[in-house]
Order: structure tokens, then sequence, then C-alpha cells
């Protein structure tokens, strides 16, 4: 039988150019049923495959990519499709044409739910803010590779994070911003940079206006340093220190040690985001947009306002389409067929399938 039904099936594909012997519709001299006797009972998809070349008019009957349909043909002309791999059921009514040599299969109609949706408390739809954030995490973009989150939440302090890293990673006398931010030739410096830039001009400017001594700016005592540390707080509210670093404190990012070095040096509690969101309703994707403020979700240097908390909405729509399918073998445990479809009187013939149903019962 497999044998056979293979031929069966080359033939098939070669109907149309060269065709083949149209099916026995009266019955072999096995059985002698009717093409609808025949067809009454529970089917099985056992090949589905595409001729043609594809296009927009993809019907939604053959959209999954592993398909596996189960059909059930009834004596009152009803029939239930399940694609079993979407979870999709589809309900119509069949019937012959009048030479049976065409199987329609008409208002076939399905429930298809889309979604998830997500609308802010304006009800402003904010999907495409949510997709946003889920391309973020996925790494995609060059300013989400490495990303960390304040524990316990979906805060980003990757910021905090690297200019943690580059203070513990320093070696040598530098100055370093050691709580709050400061304002630097229009870029914001966080606690634990590295502003020596910054200093050096501040230092300048405090013996110009003769507030420091001329040999503060070549020899750092100890009392040029409390000086100079007091004068940075009075003029720019920045508290600052001096440090001497012989070996840094970690080797880089890689460090076994980093995540305790974070918290210990620079007070960061963080856990790194590793892994892929599973989808838009992914925690991390929903937490990302409630719990930042602002973020650069794409990278184009302009911050998304975020801080929202979303409610998703799914869409149910019920749809309904006809298909026809040209017959091609039809016994008692074999169906073989070319299929069409039909949709706004059009018959679209530029995407079809050839399919090999198995009988269940």
């Amino acid at each position: 039988m497999p044998q056979l039904r293979f031929l069966l099936f080359a033939c098939t594909l070669g109907a149309f150019a060269t065709g083949c012997k149209k099916y026995d519709q009266n019955g072999s001299l096995l059985h002698l049923k009717t093409p609808e006797a025949r067809l009454i009972g529970e089917w099985r998809s056992a090949e589905v495959s595409q001729v043609g070349t594809a296009d927009s008019n993809l019907t939604e009957f053959m959209a999954s990519s592993n398909l596996l349909l189960d059909a059930t043909f009834t004596e009152d002309q009803t029939v239930t499709f399940v694609n079993v791999n979407e979870n999709i059921t589809y309900e119509g009514i069949w019937a012959f044409n009048e030479d049976k040599s065409v199987l329609h299969l008409d208002e076939l109609t399905f429930t298809k739910v889309t979604g998830p949706f997500y609308n802010d408390s304006s009800e402003v739809d904010q999907t495409e803010l949510v997709q946003m954030a889920f391309d973020f995490l996925m790494g995609d973009q060059d300013c989400s590779d490495t990303i960390f989150f304040a524990a316990g939440s979906h805060t980003v302090v990757t910021d905090e994070v690297a200019a943690c890293v580059n203070s513990l990673t320093a070696t040598g006398s530098n100055w370093i911003l050691s709580d709050g931010t400061l304002n630097y030739n229009g870029a914001v410096l966080n606690a634990g940079d590295v502003i020596n830039d910054a200093m050096a001009e501040y230092i300048e400017g405090f013996v110009d206006d003769e507030l420091l001594a001329e040999s503060c700016a070549t020899d750092l005592t100890a009392d040029c340093i409390a000086e100079i540390v007091d004068l940075t707080l009075m003029d720019y509210g920045a508290n600052v220190e001096f440090v001497e670093i012989l070996e840094p404190i970690i080797t880089g990012w890689d460090d076994p040690g980093l995540l305790a070095a974070l918290s210990d040096n620079c007070g960061l509690d963080v856990v790194r985001w590793e892994g892929t969101p599973s989808g838009l309703d992914d925690p991390a994707v929903l937490g990302l947009v409630a719990d930042n403020a602002t973020l650069d979700l794409d990278c184009d240097g302009m911050p998304e306002t975020l801080g929202l908390d979303l409610v998703a909405s799914f869409v149910t729509e019920v749809k309904e389409l006809d298909l026809y399918w040209e017959i091609l073998e039809l016994e008692l445990d074999d169906l073989q067929a070319y299929q069409f479809r039909e949709f706004d009187g059009e018959t679209v013939f530029d995407f079809n399938f050839l399919l090999r149903f198995e009988k269940q019962n």
C-alpha cells in the first residue's frame, strides 16, 4: 500500500502537465461505494505539499509551519477540521459538484485570537513600545548587549554599573566622583566615575581665583587635596575624592567577583540580565516598561518615556473561507486532492497545495 500511495502522489504532482486518470467515482470492485460514502468518517493529513508560488494569498487554513490536520466528514454534510498544532477548529459544510470531481468546503468558519495588545491607563495603545522593550531585552541593539537591573526590579542601572566598573579597574592616581552626579562639558558624570579632566580644569580655576595655592596645581599634598575637595563641593556641589590605586579591584566585566565588588565598593546590588524574553508578555518586558521612567530603547539617543502600567487585551474575530478540492484519489482509506480557494469571489490559483489524507476509522 505505501508503494501504491507513493505512485499516486507522484502522478498527482505531474497531473497538471500530463494528466492522470480521474479517480474511480463508481468505487472499485472491492467496495462499490459512492464518493460520498467513501468520504464520510475521520481523516488525518499524511502529506501536505505546496505547489505554485507563495504570496500574500496564503490561506489561513494552511498557515501552520508544521501542519497536521484532522478532518471529520459527516452524513449531514458538515465538516470539521482541526489544525492540531495551532489548536484551531474550522467548521463548515461539504458537497461535491455535479460530476463529483470537485469537493466544495464552504463556509469554513473559525475563531482567531490575536494579541496581546497593550493599553496604558489613558487607553492609549502602547503595543509598539512593548515591542521595543522586547527588542531591547533581546540584545539586538548596540546599547543593550549588556544590561543590569537593580536587584528585585527591572530598573536598568547599566550606566551606574559601567561607571563603577571603570573606577574598579582603574590604576594610578585618580579623582573620583564619590556621590551624586556632575555635569561637565555636556556630559553627566555619575558616582564612581573617574573625573580627572574635570578636576584639572576646576583646580586651575581655583588657582586663578586665588582660592588655592599655586603649588597645589603641581604638588598634591594632603592639605591641598582637602582644600580642593571642599572647594569642589562648595562651587560645584560635587563630592569628590582623590584615590591612589596600585592594583585594580576587578579585572573587568567578566571578573567572577564583579557583583560582590559592585555592592562592596559602589553600593550597587544588581543582577545581570541573561537569556531572552519569551514574548511580549514576559514579566521582564512589562517590568522594563513599568520600572523605568525613561529609557533609550532603540539606541537613537532619544529616551522613550516609560513608567507605564499596561493592561493586556486580545482581539477575537470570526473568519470564514471557502476551499475547493479537486479530487485526485478517493478510496476507503486514502484521499488525495489538489486544493485551490475562492476568496471574495475571485478564484486564486497562485498558491495551492497537494493533500493526502488517511482514514482513521
